[in-house]
Formats: C-alpha cells, sequence, structure tokens
C-alpha cells in the first residue's frame, strides 16, 4: 500500500473542506500536499530541494503550481 497523506485533492475548490489535508502530483512528478482555510490555500512538494517547493495563495495559483 502507497502512503498517501490526506484526500486527493478535489477538482474544484467548492467542494474541498477548509482546514483538511490534500494531496496532489505536480506536473514534475513529486506529490504534494496542501491545505485552505479562509480561501488561502498553502502547499508543499514533500521531496527534492527545488526553490518553489512550497507557497500560498488562492486556487489558481495553487493549480498553476501543480502543473509545474
Amino acid at each position: 500500500m502507497t502512503f498517501q497523506p490526506g484526500r486527493p485533492l478535489p477538482s474544484d475548490p467548492q467542494t474541498s473542506q477548509e482546514r483538511t489535508l490534500y494531496h496532489a502530483p505536480r506536473g514534475s512528478g513529486p506529490m504534494a500536499t496542501m491545505t485552505r482555510e479562509g480561501g488561502t490555500w498553502q502547499w508543499r512538494q514533500l521531496h527534492g530541494d527545488v526553490p518553489d517547493g512550497y507557497g500560498t495563495g488562492g486556487w489558481n495559483d495553487l493549480q498553476a503550481w501543480l502543473r509545474k
């Protein structure tokens, strides 16, 4: 069984819940986790030392980061 931190990230922000841990792969491959509070998302790549390995912003910012 593969370790998966939190729930899979929903395809639209209206179905997400605040203060719930989600996960999704980035376009480049590494798994990332994210959570939402007060409409602001926070995200972090789980492995690899990259300059953009974490950040905060809106849903569109999160989606753009995941595509990288």
